[in-house]
Parts: C-alpha cells; structure tokens; sequence
C-alpha cells in the first residue's frame, strides 16, 4: 500500500501546476507557429493591401479573420453590414515596412524594428489600425533609441502623436546637444516647425550663435530646392523670416558676424550697421525693427527650474500626523513639463537611528476643462527622510502641464509620518510666480480625501522644465 505524506501532496500540486504552465505556454507557441505559417506561405488568404504611395507600393496579403481578431479597425472593416466587400484594399497613407511589421505583430506577436524611422512608421499604422500593445512598443524602442542625429525627426513624430514624454525627452537632447543636432547630415532635411522650435529655445548648448545661424541658413538653401525657386538671397530671406527674429546676432564677434551674415547679404545694409554699432559699443543706437536685442549667449539649460510656493522659516514637530500633501496651480501663459515636487519634510536632528525612514504613498493628480469629468492619473511614489534635506518627489514620466487648466496635484501616504519627522513654519506664501517667463498661478488647496486627523500640507516646490 503506497502512503502519501502532506509533503508528497504539496510537492505533486507544484508539479501539476507547472506542467499546466507549460501545457499553455507550448500551446500558444503552436498557435503562434501556425498562424506564422500562414502569414509566409500565404495558405488561405482572402484579402490584398496595395500599401504605400502609388510610385512606391507594395502587395501584402492577409486573411480577414486574423486581422479582425487582432484590430477593431479590421473587424470594422471586414465584418458587419458596413463590411468592405471587396478583395483588394488600397492604403496610401501608410508606409510599406510599416503596415508589413503591423502584419507581423498582429500574426507572431513578433516585432523586430531595425532603425527609429521603422519605429515611426510602423507606429503610424499602429495607430491608425488601433494596436495599442503595438504602438506602445514602437514608443518604447524611439525612446531608448533616439540620437542627436534622429531627434529632429522624433520630435515632430511626437508633437503630432500628441505623446508629451517624448516631446520632454526630444526637448533635452536638443538642448543639451545642440551643436550635434544643428550639425548633423539630416538637419537640411527637419521641418519649419522643428526648426522654429530650435531658434524658440531659450537655453541651448552652443558656443557660439555663429553655429546655429549656419545651421538655419543652410538649411534655407536647401528648402528653396524643396519648394523649386532659385537659391538666391531673395528667397532664402523669404523663407527665414520667422526665424531671424531669434537669432541672437549681438551675441556674436564682430568677426563672425562679418564672415557670416554680413557677408551672405542675408540683412541689409541698415541692418548690419545697426548690428555693428550695437556690437562695438552696447545700446548705442536701437536695434533694427525684427532684430533681436538679446545679448545674453544661449547655454545649457539646469536638470529642471523650480517654482517655489513658499519659504520654510523653520521645522518643528507637528502638531497632528502628516498624511496629505497637495498642490493646486495653473500655468497662465505656456505649456509646461512638471517633473517632480518639493516637499520640506526632514528628519529630527535627535533622531539616533541609521536607517532613514521610507515613505510610500500614492500620488493622484486631477485635472480637466470639465469639472464633472475630470482626467485623473495615479502613480505610486516612494521617499525617503533625511536630516537637513528635504524631500524632492521627482517623476518617472514628466506631467504634461495644458496652459491655463488648473491642476490638483495630492499624495497619500499609506501611513502617516514618523513623530520623528518635522515640518517648517511657513513664511511668505505667495499667489502668482514667474520663472523663465513661464507664469504660475497658484491656489489654495483643499483635499477631498482629507482625514480627520491628519494635517494636511502644500508642497514647498514644483520642479518643471520648459
């Protein structure tokens, strides 16, 4: 007679377990198998895509009922009395390698991306065949991937997907490497946007302005081909007249605005002197209406800027447990990047232990045009206290900031603070700020989730990039 013990019987229950797990896993490794089969031998299909422009496109063929199960576009399209009978679809506004690895994804859940421009394109049809899994991954692969030589190309990509953590990260590889981007072999080819966007900066990592006139001024050249009219200084002022104005000419040598744009003729006679007298000696005459008077050289810009609500006068212990934290604000005047807060919470400098105390907490910001439906998004924070330091909450993604939508910014911690943490006395508590020309307004905050008997407090600090 074969005895069992309690032992036996947990140890079987694993086995079972994960032979189950197995079971699954190598049958959807068969499924994919078979699905990949039919996507290379083209067994079965019922439908054929003419992708791509007419000068450039290509065949695919697909079988509806696959494509259907993987997109709610394809399922619109191929089921239903509104179904598009027809066996051979045209697709003219998507990319060839684009729709063929949207194909691939939606048949092996494979995707193998071999440049940042694959990326782009194949989150183009993503997007438009509504693959969110996808299209994820294609954002995924530009962000670990983008370089000073693509950055131009991503941030137009992202300001018209409307995907802001990419325009943050674009934003700081052009700021920060200004001189590879404005002189890399593809600059000729980035849009008048971008370009705006370039000469908009206030920060920029450049030795001298002399860099970025060049850069713009041949990429004027170049646009004059784009659009079929002569090279000539005419046309290329023509087409920089939107960006001149911010370029900042008195930052400049007299040398190198001699051999740069006094030479080309790309100002005029009146232009150049007013330039010159301005350079030899400072104010002596106005600038010429159009021309920029800065004459501050443009650098790299700090990690983040900081608006600062208030100023601590000093910490003592609280009077009851803190557990809410909260900012209510709006930005008047731009679009803003929040990237983190500063809360002045310490440590006692009579706390003896060496651990420092961790602090988890969920932190919620709300936000919307419509106060009966307001967006909301949640992400868990952790921090740390330390003695003499206060706290900075810094986020993993930026907060896309709207201009004069009013945010709430509020953070739970899952139990209050130690008795060995202190706060400040609050001094000068102010209602309007403005850093680097971007204008906060900022508003009391009140929290609807506010215990009985925990203080609540206002972040200190907003840390946020332009």
């Amino acid at each position: 007679m074969e005895v069992h013990t309690p032992g036996d019987v947990q140890k079987n229950t694993q086995f079972e377990y994960v032979d189950c797990e197995n079971e699954k896993k190598m049958e959807k490794e068969k499924v994919l198998e078979r699905t990949s089969s039919l996507l290379q031998t083209k067994s079965f299909s019922d439908v054929t895509f003419i992708v791509g422009p007419s000068t450039s496109s290509k065949k695919y063929v697909g079988h509806k009922v696959l494509l259907a199960m993987a997109s709610p576009v394809f399922e619109a399209m191929f089921c239903g009395d509104m179904a598009d009978k027809s066996k051979v679809i045209r697709v003219s506004d998507i990319a060839p390698i684009g729709f063929e690895n949207l194909l691939r994804y939606a048949y092996t859940d494979a995707l193998n991306l071999q440049s940042v421009e694959d990326a782009i394109l194949t989150a183009t049809a993503a997007k438009k065949y509504l693959l969110p899994h996808l299209l994820r991954e294609c954002f995924n692969f530009i962000e670990r991937n983008v370089t000073p030589q693509t950055v131009c190309q991503v941030l137009e990509f992202a300001n018209m997907m409307e995907a802001h953590h990419l325009t943050y990260q674009c934003l700081n590889i052009i700021d920060r490497q200004t001189y590879h981007v404005i002189t890399s072999p593809d600059f000729s080819d980035v849009s008048l946007s971008v370009l705006e966007t370039i000469v908009h900066r206030r920060h920029l990592n450049l030795h001298s302005e002399y860099s970025l006139y060049n850069a713009i001024y041949m990429w004027g050249k170049e646009e004059c081909k784009r659009r079929f009219v002569e090279s000539d200084i005419d046309n290329i002022r023509n087409i920089l007249n939107s960006t001149l104005p911010y370029i900042r000419f008195l930052t400049m040598t007299s040398e190198e605005f001699c051999k740069g744009p006094a030479k080309s003729g790309l100002l005029s006679k009146d232009e150049c002197l007013g330039v010159f007298m301005n350079l030899a000696i400072p104010r002596i005459v106005t600038m010429p209406l159009g021309l920029s008077t800065e004459t501050d050289k443009r650098t790299s810009p700090p990690e983040y800027f900081v608006c600062c609500l208030y100023k601590p006068l000093s910490y003592h212990t609280p009077v009851r447990p803190l557990r809410i934290f909260g900012v209510t604000f709006r930005v008047t005047n731009m679009d803003v990047f929040v990237v983190g807060l500063g809360l002045p919470i310490r440590l006692d400098v009579s706390y003896y232990s060496i651990r420092q105390p961790k602090v988890e907490g969920l932190l919620r910001c709300t936000y919307g045009l419509h106060e009966d439906r307001p967006n909301k998004e949640e992400i868990a924070v952790n921090f740390v206290l330390s003695k003499g330091k206060d706290v900075k909450i810094m986020f993993r993604k930026p907060l896309f900031v709207h201009k004069s939508m009013q945010y709430i910014i509020e953070l739970k911690t899952t139990s209050p603070l130690t008795e060995d943490a202190i706060a400040p006395i609050i001094r000068d508590r102010k209602r309007d700020v403005k850093v680097e020309d971007v204008s906060f307004q900022l508003l009391p905050f009140q929290s609807e989730s506010h215990p009985r008997k925990a203080e609540v407090m206002e972040f200190s600090e907003i840390f946020f990039y332009i």
